[in-house]
């Protein structure tokens, strides 16, 4: 078949995305990956060893014109306004300087109270601009409060504790845009919106790249769409609606759960799954847990096949000291190991804060980058068993993991989307040989209790707490959990598993795809001749 994959970034930089297109790519299929340049990879069109297509949709300058289009367009209702107003002025004062006119008696109050409306007006403005913001906050302070509510009642479905009827019930996270209302009209309203502050997400940036993206990809007239990520799902809708042929979506996570903290943005992927999910025709998640939630929050959308973030494990070679000599510590140190993004709700500032009450012998290296960088660096307060570390290539990571004693993923229990999390890292870190240590969520501590390849941090999550647990490490335990790390990425690995539940679902659609795209094409070809 050929396949056409969406993204909505640089096409490769996801190792998920790129697993499954060399495996689709392996047995014969023609896979193409169409995203958009990005800073690192800007190629409009690249091929990989194996044959795999890239292209990368230019689509920054065509927004801009539209998008300068648009707002020339929507100046011309307060164009028409202002004119008005100037056009009343001038009648205003030729009335007042006319011959016997009362200028003389009237201008000093006019000026006084031009110059108190102009206060009035800015102060408005401010004020205005003042309540958006602090109504945003109060928004998400209470989607914050209504998601806890829920909250526990979706994890308990979720874990499988709830009774049928709670089930049914299941509470959604759903977006607050009516269904109603058209894309355009909600990107009028936003982009004046997060002009004055509010941030509730670029619509009219995502609509014109879906456009841009779809177009490129009807162009290669593919036999199926596969598009990850949430962001893309309308556009392989598009392309979808004007091929006729299967669509597979692939979630990543769950993002109106990701994306839960901030206003906005989670009514519209809430808003793209309910409008969209039903016309999915195979589904992907990233984990069993993930799978549960949109079987219950979209049960008109196909069952989920769960493909976790699983690699294949390389051949683990001798370690030549590079995370040591980079962190400016002796070799017999042993390192408790994040590797990933510096963001918020990673719990991040709380395992630097335990960093200076680690155990003698052991000290805590920071790799990565991100915008908490400099916070975190200011936390540390420059101790020395805290050392920061930058981003390394995906191809050089495994050599660099291997000096670590423990890899620790200290994601917060904030939203729903950490507590069913399953990151790369953990597989990254036994890959390398390096056990695990995790919060005690369902996903995470499955794997750890299954396979014995780490240690599961308490439930209370503090400084004393991470230090506690390393403390407790003995050379030992650190062994058995390496045989662990062994059989983890040995059974659950993208070979093992992974790959063939990927393969059987294209299976599925081998015969449908070309008969789609014929019954759209006989249904052009009879529409021209009936004209």
């Amino acid at each position: 078949m050929n396949i056409c994959m969406i993204v909505h970034n640089n096409a490769t930089r996801d190792g998920r995305v790129m697993r499954e297109a060399h495996t689709l790519r392996a047995v014969g299929h023609a896979v193409t990956v169409v995203g958009v340049p990005e800073s690192g990879a800007t190629a409009l069109e690249e091929t990989l060893t194996d044959g795999v297509m890239i292209i990368r949709v230019p689509w920054q300058e065509r927004v801009y014109r539209r998008r300068r289009i648009l707002s020339i367009l929507r100046l011309i209702p307060c164009a028409a306004a202002f004119a008005g107003a100037l056009y009343g002025l001038y009648r205003l004062f030729a009335w007042l300087f006319a011959a016997g006119g009362p200028a003389v008696q009237i201008w000093p109050r006019l000026a006084q109270a031009s110059l108190v409306a102009v206060i009035v007006v800015a102060v408005m403005l401010l004020g205005f601009q003042c309540i958006l913001r602090m109504g945003a906050r109060t928004v998400r302070s209470a989607m914050a409060r209504r998601a806890r509510k829920y909250d526990v009642t979706r994890r308990a479905v979720i874990a499988g504790t709830a009774d049928d009827s709670i089930a049914r019930r299941f509470p959604a996270i759903r977006s607050r845009i009516p269904d109603w209302m058209p894309d355009f009209l909600l990107e009028i309203i936003a982009e004046p919106l997060n002009r004055l502050g509010a941030r509730v997400g670029n619509f009219s940036l995502y609509r014109y790249r879906s456009q841009e993206i779809a177009a490129a990809a009807i162009g290669l007239k593919p036999d199926i769409v596969h598009c990850h990520d949430c962001v893309a799902l309308p556009t392989g809708w598009l392309v979808k609606k004007a091929l006729g042929i299967p669509l597979i979506y692939d979630a990543h996570e769950i993002y109106e759960a990701v994306a839960a903290r901030r206003f906005g943005a989670t009514d519209y992927f809430a808003r793209v799954h309910r409008k969209y999910l039903a016309h999915v025709d195979g589904f992907v998640a990233v984990n069993d847990s993930a799978a549960r939630y949109y079987r219950c929050a979209y049960p008109a959308a196909p069952e989920a096949v769960v493909i976790r973030n699983a690699t294949n494990a390389p051949p683990v070679g001798y370690y030549d000291g590079r995370l040591h000599n980079a962190a400016g510590l002796p070799a017999s140190e042993k390192i408790l190991l994040y590797q990933g993004g510096f963001t918020k709700d990673r719990g991040l500032p709380t395992l630097v804060r335990s960093g200076p009450l680690l155990p003698s012998g052991w000290s805590l290296v920071m790799m990565g980058w991100g915008p908490l960088e400099n916070e975190l660096k200011r936390i540390s307060g420059g101790s020395a068993r805290v050392r920061f570390l930058p981003a390394v290539p995906a191809c050089e990571l495994l050599s660099w993991t291997q000096g670590a004693t423990a890899g620790i993923v200290p994601y917060e229990d904030t939203i729903l989307n950490h507590w069913i999390a399953t990151p790369n890292k953990l597989w990254e870190y036994p890959n390398a040989g390096v056990p695990l240590i995790v919060q005690p969520f369902p996903e995470m501590r499955r794997i750890v209790e299954t396979y014995k390849c780490g240690w599961i941090l308490p439930a209370e999550f503090t400084p004393r707490a991470i230090a506690g647990l390393v403390e407790s490490l003995t050379d030992e335990a650190v062994a058995r959990a390496k045989l662990g790390c062994e059989r983890f990425t040995e059974e659950d690995s993208w070979a093992s598993i992974y790959r063939q539940r990927l393969l059987s679902l294209y299976k599925k659609f081998e015969g449908r795809s070309s008969a789609a795209a014929a019954s759209v094409i006989g249904d052009a070809i009879s529409r021209a001749h009936a004209t």
